[in-house]
C-alpha cells in the first residue's frame, strides 16, 4: 500500500513558507513602503501556504493538479515582484548588479533560490514555483527520453554564458539597470523586463517542442542549472527510498520528467542527490509499494 508519510514534510514546508512570506510582506509594507513587493510576497505566501497545504492533504489522484496550481501561483508571484517593483531579479539581474557594483533584490533572490535555498530544500522551486515551468508544464509535448542526457552535461554552461553576455550587452551597450536597489532611483525598464520574459518563453517553448519534452529547457539551457547542480546535492530534503519495499517495477523512472533513473536509487536504497531532482513527487505517487517518500535528513 502506498505510504502517506510523504505529504507531512510538504505540509511542514507549507506552514514554514507561509509564515516567512507573510511576515516579510507585512514587514516590507510597514517599514519599507514598497507595495509591489508586499503584494507579490503575500501572493507567494498564499501559493506556498494554502495551495501547498491543499496538496499535502489531497488524495494522490489530485496531487499533481494541485502541484501545478502551486507552480502557477508561485510563478505568477515571482513575475509580479519584477513588474510591480521594476526590478529584474533573475540571474541576468544579478549580473547587471555585479556590473553596476551594487547590491539589490536580484542578489538576494539569486542567493535564496540558487545557493542557500537548494542546500536545504533542493530544487524545490524548479518543481513548485518557476515562472517558466508554470507554462512549460501545460505543453502537450511529453517528457522526452534519456538519449539526450549527454547534452545536459555541457549545454547549461552555454546558457549561463548567454545569460552573462546578455546582461553585459544590456548594461554596457543599452544602459539597462536591474533595479531593486534601496535608495536608488534607477529601475529596470518595463520593456526590457517584458522582452526578457518573452525571449525566455519563446526559447523554452521552442526547445520543448523540438525535443518533445516539457522540461527540455530545465535540463539543457537553464542558466541557473550549473549552480543548482552543485548546491542541491547538499540538500537536506530529498527523495528517500526503502529498498526492501521496492519491487523493481520501474514505474518511478518512467514518470520522472528529469530523466533520473530513480529505480536504480530505489533498489540500492540511496537518496536521490544527483542535482537533477526537482522534487515534483511524481515518482513517489507512481510507486505502487510506497517505497519512495520525501524526507529531511542530515546525512
Amino acid at each position: 500500500m502506498r505510504s502517506t508519510r510523504r505529504s507531512k514534510v510538504v505540509l511542514s514546508i507549507a506552514i514554514l513558507f507561509t509564515f516567512v512570506a507573510v511576515a516579510a510582506a507585512l514587514s516590507i509594507a510597514f517599514h519599507v513602503g514598497t507595495p509591489g513587493a508586499s503584494i507579490s510576497l503575500f501572493g507567494l505566501g498564499v501559493s506556498l501556504g494554502p495551495c501547498l497545504a491543499a496538496y499535502a492533504l489531497a488524495p494522490i489522484r489530485l496531487k499533481q493538479a494541485l502541484r501545478r496550481l502551486v507552480l502557477f501561483t508561485g510563478g505568477l508571484s515571482i513575475l509580479a515582484f519584477s513588474f510591480l517593483t521594476s526590478a529584474n531579479i533573475d540571474l541576468e539581474g544579478f549580473f547587471l548588479l555585479v556590473f553596476e557594483g551594487v547590491a539589490g533584490a536580484a542578489v538576494g533572490h539569486t542567493l535564496a533560490t540558487s545557493v542557500s535555498g537548494p542546500i536545504f530544500f533542493g530544487r524545490f522551486l524548479c518543481g513548485w514555483g518557476c515562472w517558466r515551468a508554470m507554462i512549460l508544464e501545460l505543453l502537450p509535448t511529453g517528457k522526452g527520453d534519456r538519449h539526450r542526457q549527454r547534452l545536459s552535461r555541457y549545454l547549461p554552461f552555454a546558457g549561463l554564458a548567454v545569460c552573462i553576455a546578455a546582461a553585459a550587452f544590456g548594461y554596457f551597450v543599452l544602459g539597462h539597470r536591474a533595479g531593486g536597489v534601496l535608495g536608488s532611483p534607477l529601475r529596470a525598464g518595463i520593456q526590457p523586463l517584458l522582452g526578457g520574459v518573452l525571449v525566455y518563453y519563446a526559447g523554452s517553448i521552442a526547445l520543448a517542442v523540438a525535443f518533445h519534452d516539457q522540461r527540455a529547457f530545465c535540463k539543457y539551457l537553464c542558466p541557473n542549472l550549473p549552480i543548482l547542480r552543485l548546491t542541491s546535492r547538499l540538500s537536506l530534503l530529498k527523495i528517500s527510498p526503502d529498498s526492501e519495499l521496492c519491487n523493481c517495477c520501474g514505474a518511478c523512472s518512467r514518470v520522472c520528467p528529469m530523466d533520473i533513473d530513480v529505480k536504480t536509487f530505489a533498489v540500492s536504497g540511496s537518496r536521490i542527490g544527483t542535482g537533477e531532482c526537482i522534487l515534483c513527487q511524481r515518482c513517489t505517487q507512481a510507486c505502487p509499494t510506497g517505497a519512495l517518500r520525501t524526507a529531511i535528513r542530515l546525512h
